[in-house]
């Protein structure tokens, strides 16, 4: 189950999880309710490998929601292993959030991605 939490539990749980999805979402967006079944079946494929998707409301973390320029809402910052990813956005350009919602597979070769078993 995705769980609501404040910015202030965030550095916890990134430290106790290899891969954190943060839902940074909105209660009155209509997308980020779109989002949200779709980031639970998310975190239900991939939790036992150490993924963890949490939501967090950028009305209650507005200090969250300007130091990681949220513009828009929904917006999935991922974190591996303590850091925050960068992605390629398809155009060449470097961003270090997914803004809007995303088709399933691409949430899916992120956690993938980040969870594959590096060789020894």
């Amino acid at each position: 189950m995705v769980k609501d939490i404040s910015s202030s539990e965030l550095n916890q749980i990134i430290t106790d999880n290899k891969v954190v999805f943060v839902d940074a979402h909105a209660v009155w967006c209509a997308p980020c309710r779109t989002l949200g079944p779709m980031l639970e079946e998310v975190h239900e494929k991939y939790h036992e490998r150490g993924l963890k998707v949490v939501k967090l409301d950028i009305d209650q973390n507005r200090e969250f929601s300007s130091e990681n320029q949220i513009t828009g809402v929904p917006s999935v910052i991922v974190y591996s292993e303590g850091r925050k990813v960068v992605f390629d956005d398809g155009n060449g350009n470097k961003t270090d959030k997914l803004v809007g919602v995303m088709p399933m597979e691409v949430y899916e070769q992120i956690a993938d991605n980040l969870l594959a078993e590096t060789p020894a």
